[in-house]
């Protein structure tokens, strides 16, 4: 049994309230891309539902939502710009990572960005070499709150990954192994193991959050962590990260908000090792 870990991403900032949508709009929204929500969290300043395929975090003015899986994020993002008026929609950041199989999923990310393109003009980025992904960016996305890092790891190895692979891992105990107690002490926690293996994690303090998602499939293994936090505060979990899980290849995306436009960065962190 394969399954899809690298996700998709859409995030959109608004004029409008976001905070005061109830939450059946969320579940429409969840369910047009075709997954669910399964529980979820709250600070005053942010809303974190734990999805069937990932999360979605709900700000005033600010969603971001992650799917992975067979999932068709485009989906959601005709429902929200169905619902809301155009002149609300101050950004919109649709992203696609590289699929295992991309001939598995419902549309190519080409497709996904000219159905954006017949309301938003946007533009369109494309990375081939060492990630590989495609964002659509309309407008600026420069929000103090908006994602600064996405950390991707692919091939996971090491006793931890061993019993994740084989299903022996409850939710608490992966919570362990992550330490999160000591890097996110103030952090609310919720987090699901899948059956028959899986582990998705969303965590919020005020209106910071980040996002934990590991895929133990023996030949697609993949783990994402992202968050708002800046990249200096989440420097001792990366490294608790790459030492638990020891992938083959891992890479640090950073977004860096200007007021011309956004700044993409990504980093090798472990590079590609190509078998002779």
């Amino acid at each position: 049994m394969f399954y899809e870990g690298s996700e998709k991403r859409l995030e959109i900032t608004t004029t409008i309230n976001l905070l005061a949508l109830e939450n059946q709009f969320w579940q429409e929204m969840v369910k047009q891309a075709g997954a669910y929500i399964i529980s979820s969290i709250e600070s005053p300043q942010l809303k974190a539902f734990l999805l069937s395929e990932s999360s979605l975090f709900v700000w005033q003015d600010r969603l971001l939502l992650i799917t992975c899986g067979e999932t068709h994020l485009i989906k959601a993002s005709l429902f929200f710009q169905q619902k809301v008026a155009r002149k609300e929609i101050s950004s919109l950041l649709f992203q696609r990572h590289q699929a295992y199989f991309p001939e598995r999923q419902k549309s190519s990310f080409q497709q996904d960005s000219l159905l954006l393109q017949k309301k938003l003009k946007g533009d369109s980025h494309h990375w081939n070499e060492d990630y590989c992904g495609d964002i659509f960016l309309f407008g600026n996305n420069q929000q103090p709150k908006a994602t600064k890092n996405i950390l991707m790891l692919h091939g996971l190895s090491g006793p931890f990954f061993e019993q994740l692979q084989l299903g022996q891992v409850q939710a608490g105990q992966v919570a362990l192994q992550l330490q999160l107690a000591k890097h996110f002490n103030d952090f609310q926690i919720d987090h699901y193991s899948f059956e028959p293996k899986g582990y998705s994690m969303n965590a919020i303090n005020g209106e910071y959050y980040f996002t934990v998602h590991i895929t133990p499939e023996k030949l697609t293994s993949y783990l994402s962590f992202e968050s708002n936090l800046a990249t200096a505060e989440i420097e001792p979990f990366k490294q608790k990260l790459l030492s638990l899980l020891q992938p083959q290849r891992s890479y640090l995306m950073t977004f860096s908000p200007s007021k011309e436009r956004l700044e993409i960065g990504t980093e090798v962190l472990i590079p590609i090792t190509v078998n002779s």
